[in-house]
């Protein structure tokens, strides 16, 4: 199925967003060097690629599902919705708590990396719910035509983000902070 191909495969590129999130918080608590610059800038990306394009192509995805013979008290989809406002919720500590750390607040550090930890976790939670079960329920309901309508909603959101010239700045922001933190 198209959609969630689509989306899986913007999940490999989040995965290895998180990854780098998860070495910054090791490196943190390890009271090893991080860069707030990069932190700022997984903030960015946390915000458009994640929530303003990602979230927003699942939202939708998730509102036909629910219209679907697959109903909302058979499906997690509430959760997934809740999942959606809760990495708001860290992604707004995360930048809190770098603008803590760059006054010199060494506590923040620490609330920093339990807000990197947590939203890594959640996010990695999210994808594999997502994955293993709610795309495979969505591949048995969703007719052709449903994925067609929903590719071009999609679409429709990815052109917005695109305007911005956002898809070619984050391929380069990712290649960078996969150098400065290297498997």
């Amino acid at each position: 199925m198209i959609l969630t191909e689509n989306l899986i495969s913007e999940h490999k590129d989040i995965i290895e967003l998180l990854k780098i999130m998860n070495k910054i918080a090791n490196n943190i608590e390890s009271k090893n060097v991080f860069y707030t610059t990069d932190v700022e800038d997984i903030i960015e990306f946390l915000n458009f690629f994640i929530d303003k394009s990602h979230h927003s192509k699942e939202e939708i995805f998730y509102q036909e599902l629910a219209l679907s013979e697959v109903s909302k008290e058979n499906a997690p989809i509430s959760v997934m919705l809740y999942e959606h406002v809760l990495t708001r919720k860290y992604m707004n500590d995360i930048k809190s708590c770098i603008e803590n750390c760059k006054v010199g607040n060494n506590f923040s550090q620490e609330l920093l990396a339990e807000s990197l930890i947590n939203y890594v976790r959640l996010i990695n939670n999210h994808i594999s719910k997502e994955e293993n079960i709610i795309f495979p329920m969505a591949n048995k309901v969703f007719t052709k035509e449903k994925e067609d309508e929903l590719y071009q909603k999609f679409k429709n959101v990815e052109e917005k983000i695109e305007v911005h010239g956002f898809q070619e700045r984050f391929h380069k922001l990712l290649k960078k902070l996969k150098s400065n933190y290297p498997d």
